[in-house]
């Protein structure tokens, strides 16, 4: 990142942030009114803060009221050591950041996988269950009197007699989480967490594994925030617990980084540029007149920015920010960009095996699946050949997607077994296992990562192989011309049209360099054009060597790809065989097709 850094110093976009903050350090530095540092001190620690915090809360989507748990541990680890043992904080630091990660650990696993207010809910209680044991263990953090730290003015001891030093210290922290913040969007993590935001089920399809992204986020959240938290200790001097472990702090953490913009790296630093001042500010006109009015007009400002912002003020600025950068004069490379390539189609060609004796891509054996007493498959045995293209038909609620799930992983079948290029995947219990082993899937509803562009939509299906963002964007480029959605690959993903979202499913199965995908009626809703450019697209793909297997109601598109169909009904399979066999079977017609159907 630092050699990118530099290599783009020259463009408006770099330099500009770095003279801003250039000239912040400066202020840190030279300020010499006591008030102000103290003001630019809370800045910089909040924004840093909330900028851990928003690593889960903000990029993975995990919203925690408890992350004071974190905050508490951090600060009462360093100063516990330095009061009891005499152990400087500069080394304290690393047995807070460890003892965060063990934390991390202990709560992450079991409470990540609640979803939604359980999450937060569960973290909120742990954070409360901490303040009581540090009220209880009188003997390590004095309990409700609170433990003081001694006065001791050392770089080690990160302790100084200016404040100066306190608010430069503060802004090394502040930056550092920006840093690692910037890192991250950038990364495989940081795409994956994304991703897995806006819709698990469909990142998890495409090889994230959602439970170790999570997880690794809330260690790494956890760990800034407790390395914040020993600086704010030695700089007051004074830990209790009802205000270290409060969910006051977590909850002011959260509301930073939602005001200024969740999910993104100046978001943390924007809010907290806003509302610490503005608490400061509310706190000394108001507070002494009227008890409390200040907290009123806090909240009130907070509720009229989440209702009339939703994504934060940096989303409000941000036109004018980047028109204020057009404005700006560009040096060196910036200047004279290099003209982006059209991508060249080089996937790896697949030797289909001969149907007629090669070894099955895909075979079931005698599936059943039932969900407490209500079967929904039953006994359906089905194989597939390497480079084929297999329709799958029947009436609405038949089993068909159900079919699906249990093929790809996200269902396990209450009896029979699924093999996969030869190996037997019936006991593989996540669906990013067997997306590893080659299959890719789309959904029967778009599942777009709505938050992200187009081509970072394709990009995490990328990653499922490769862990260089060079090469996945390349890699992505490539697919998105393949299905024809090049020119709109820096446009939200939630602005597509119908077709294009469908193509964009299939373009991020197709990044997972899959040996077969499982297309879910990649046509509903599409009109004649759109569903010939469909048949096309699929037609390539297989001629890659990719077996397809399709499931679809437009019978046209079902009669023209198809080298066989397997037709179910109320989760049994009916019969299968050559297309026009299929559709002329007295079953099928009874079925599914109604006696009114005549093939065009």
């Amino acid at each position: 990142m630092l050699s990118s850094y530099f290599k783009n110093l020259g463009s408006p976009g770099v330099y500009l942030p770095t003279l801003l903050l250039i000239m912040v350090l400066a202020a840190a530095a030279l300020v010499p009114n006591e008030f102000y540092l103290n003001l630019l001190f809370m800045i910089f620690m909040f924004a840093g803060l909330s900028g851990s915090w928003n690593i889960i809360g903000g990029y993975a989507g995990q919203i925690s009221l408890g992350h004071a748990a974190f905050y508490g541990v951090g600060a009462y680890t360093s100063a516990v050591l330095f009061t009891k043992l005499g152990v400087p904080p500069v080394l304290g630091i690393w047995a807070s950041m460890g003892v965060a990660v063990v934390l991390a650990f202990i709560i992450g696993y079991p409470c990540l996988r609640l979803k939604g207010p359980f999450f937060t809910l569960a973290t909120l209680a742990i954070a409360e269950v901490l303040q009581l044991l540090a009220v209880y263990f009188r003997g390590l953090t004095e309990g409700s009197e609170g433990l003081s730290i001694p006065y001791e003015p050392a770089w080690y001891n990160l302790i100084f007699e200016s404040k100066n030093h306190y608010a430069v210290l503060a802004f090394a922290y502040m930056v550092l989480v920006l840093v690692v913040s910037l890192v991250l969007e950038r990364s495989k993590l940081g795409y994956q967490l994304t991703a897995l935001r806006d819709e698990d089920q469909a990142a998890e399809s495409l090889g994230v594994n959602t439970s170790r992204a999570k997880i690794m986020a809330f260690v790494l959240s956890g760990v800034l925030t407790a390395l914040g938290a020993v600086i704010v200790s030695q700089y007051v001097l004074f830990l209790e617990p009802h205000s270290d472990f409060s969910v006051n702090t977590s909850v002011e953490l959260a509301l930073m980084s939602m005001v200024g913009g969740l999910g993104t790296a100046v978001g943390p630093i924007i809010g907290a540029t806003i509302l610490i001042p503005l608490g400061e500010f509310l706190r000394a006109w108001v507070g002494g007149g009227i008890q409390g009015l200040h907290y009123v007009i806090y909240g009130c400002i907070l509720i009229l920015v989440v209702m009339f912002m939703p994504h934060g003020i940096k989303a409000l600025i941000e036109n004018k920010y980047l028109a204020l950068l057009e404005l700006l004069p560009k040096f060196g490379a910036a200047a004279h960009p290099p003209a982006e390539e059209v991508p060249k189609l080089h996937f790896e060609d697949r030797a289909a095996a001969a149907v007629d004796g090669g070894r099955p891509i895909i075979a079931a054996h005698a599936v059943n699946k039932d969900f407490g007493g209500l079967q929904v498959l039953s006994n359906i045995s089905f194989s597939v050949q390497p480079g084929e293209i297999l329709g799958i038909i029947g009436p609405n609620g038949a089993g068909k997607t159900t079919l699906f799930n249990v093929i790809c992983g996200v269902y396990r079948p209450s009896s029979g077994r699924v093999e996969f290029d030869g190996q037997d995947i019936t006991g593989l219990r996540r669906i990013h296992q067997v997306c590893r082993l080659g299959m890719g899937r789309t959904y029967q509803l778009v599942k777009p990562f709505g938050n992200m562009s187009v081509l970072d939509n394709v990009m995490v299906g990328g990653f499922c192989h490769h862990t260089l963002s060079a090469t996945t964007r390349e890699i992505a480029l490539e697919v998105l011309a393949l299905v024809g959605l090049l020119d709109k690959k820096d446009q939200p993903a939630n602005s597509l049209t119908l077709a294009n979202m469908k193509r964009l499913e299939m373009a991020r199965a197709l990044a997972t360099k899959p040996k077969v995908i499982l297309l879910d009626e990649v046509m509903a809703g599409l009109n004649h054009s759109e569903i010939d450019e469909a048949i096309d697209l699929i037609r390539k793909i297989r001629d890659y060597g990719i077996t397809v297997i399709v499931v679809e109601h437009v019978m046209r598109a079902i009669m023209s790809l198809s080298e066989r169909i397997m037709v179910i009904a109320q989760g049994e399979k009916v019969v299968e065989g050559e297309p026009r066999a299929v559709i002329e079977d007295q079953r099928v017609i009874k079925a599914y097709l109604g006696d009114d159907f005549e093939l065009a």
